[in-house]
């Protein structure tokens, strides 16, 4: 595919979220806690800004809201209706396959641990990354009191600040490792969202019709043009989502030590995290089965024969269950296990 040649993702680690970083520029340094009190002016999407909030912060807002007008009630609904059905597998997903598959980008985990939260606290970023999915993925996401339009915002600043400090540390070489947070790494996030969590559920068991793969696909689509991720970057079929993710890892795989440093963070908060749950001791093999050998030795995980033979009848539990007993999950009952979960973490 010409779209997704090494070439024309090459020219993409050039470009980042210009609408979004010239918000950061006009604010940092000096106004930092202004543009913290101006977003938290915001809960709701029929929420707006102060009047002293600078043009450039309403324009990124105004694309935001302008983008997902254009967007048909019937297809968020289809995505919408994919994430009830598996929300509670998805969400389980997202610690144990979605993050540590994107730790295997080096450039992209190199971000990370330049960003040191996400090593110091896993459990905050675990808890404000599930926050973002479950404000995205409800049912009135994109309705007037609900939540996506406002969370997209603050995460498009949250990576624009990012950018913003690395590029004051000066320690970043952007002819080598292409530009923090660029446009083909965005790509590679937001598929880990989608295709590799509809990976992850057909390893955990599920039938994932093809169409209803490609309903979940076109959904975190939307939500990636909201990111200010490039249109040409937006597979239009489930055959372009596979290619462009194959392209990615085959271009950025591979071991590094902050891929490494972050895995091994997020795997001891899990090891204390599943205590007297069913992935007590299982977690590494679990972490590995999800993943895949190959993506797991590159994040510094080894299975020993052991493990595969421990981790073995939880496997076949999961398929047992699965093919027997049609358990009805809902959007409603993940979100109140993360709140939960929310309550007993932080």
């Amino acid at each position: 595919m010409e779209l997704y040649t090494s070439k024309r993702l090459d020219t993409f680690r050039a470009l980042q979220d210009p609408l979004a970083d010239q918000v950061i520029d006009k604010y940092f340094p000096a106004n930092k806690d202004l543009l913290q009190l101006h977003l938290s002016s915001l809960a709701d999407n029929n929420d707006v800004l102060p009047e002293d909030a600078v043009a450039e912060l309403k324009e990124l807002y105004d694309s935001i809201q302008e983008t997902s007008s254009s967007f048909k009630s019937e297809d968020l609904a289809k995505g919408q209706d994919f994430f009830d059905e598996y929300a509670s597998d998805i969400m389980l997903l997202l610690g144990f396959l979605s993050l540590p598959y994107c730790y295997t980008a080096a450039y992209g985990a190199e971000v990370l641990v330049q960003s040191k939260r996400i090593l110091e606290d896993p459990a905050r970023r675990l808890m404000d990354t599930a926050s973002f999915v479950f404000d995205v993925t409800n049912k009135k996401a994109f309705e007037s009191d609900g939540k996506a339009l406002v969370s997209i915002l603050k995460v498009r600043l949250l990576h624009a600040a990012t950018r913003w400090y690395i590029n004051q540390s000066r320690n970043w070489d952007s002819d080598e490792k292409g530009k923090p947070i660029n446009q083909e790494d965005m790509a590679g996030t937001n598929l880990s969202f989608s295709l590799i969590a509809i990976r992850g559920l057909r390893k955990l068991g599920k039938f994932i019709e093809p169409k209803k793969a490609f309903d979940y696909i076109d959904y975190w689509n939307k939500i990636g043009l909201l990111l200010g991720l490039h249109p040409d970057l937006i597979p239009e079929t489930n055959k372009e989502a596979f290619y462009l993710e194959k392209q990615i890892r085959f271009r950025h795989f591979r071991t590094s030590e902050a891929g490494v440093q972050l895995t091994d963070s997020l795997y001891k908060y899990y090891e204390k995290a599943v205590k007297d749950s069913p992935l007590d001791g299982l977690t590494k093999p679990f972490m590995i089965h999800l993943l895949g050998d190959k993506v797991a030795r590159q994040l510094g995980m080894e299975i020993s024969n052991y493990d595969r033979m421990v981790f073995k009848p939880y496997q076949m539990f999961m398929n047992f269950r699965n093919y027997f007993f049609a358990s009805q999950d809902s959007y409603a009952k993940a979100f109140a296990r993360f709140k939960e979960t929310k309550e007993d973490t932080l």
